[in-house]
């Protein structure tokens, strides 16, 4: 009876342990921070342009705001409305940024500034 009730008893502190552990984890990599940053990339006319997304989501273009709406946000995805009602999608794949412009339909590789 002894054994079991250390059994049931390590059982359960095992369990406590990896949940605290699980939700550690999935806070570290919180979807909404790792788009907030500068980011960079080529237009179609070889310009180099950047853009900020900051920690509440409004969106610079060369350090202009950009008035936007949050359409959808998951880890590997970030879909903000523009203010004349196309779609800025930036996604993550792999280890790599795109920005999709709905308005040019055009993808651009995005580089994080520093």
């Amino acid at each position: 009876m002894k054994k079991r009730s250390l059994l049931i008893g390590l059982s359960l502190l095992t369990g406590i342990a990896s949940s605290l552990i699980l939700r550690k984890e999935r806070q570290k990599i919180e979807p909404r921070q790792q788009y907030v940053g500068k980011w960079q990339f080529t237009s179609k006319t070889k310009d180099t342009l950047s853009i900020e997304i900051t920690s509440e989501h409004s969106l610079l273009i060369n350090g202009k705001l950009s008035p936007t709406v949050i359409v959808e946000l998951t880890p590997s995805r970030l879909v903000l409305l523009d203010a004349l009602g196309y779609h800025l999608i930036i996604e993550q794949k792999d280890q790599h940024f795109t920005l999709y412009d709905e308005a040019e339909d055009c993808y651009y590789l995005l580089t994080k500034i520093a």
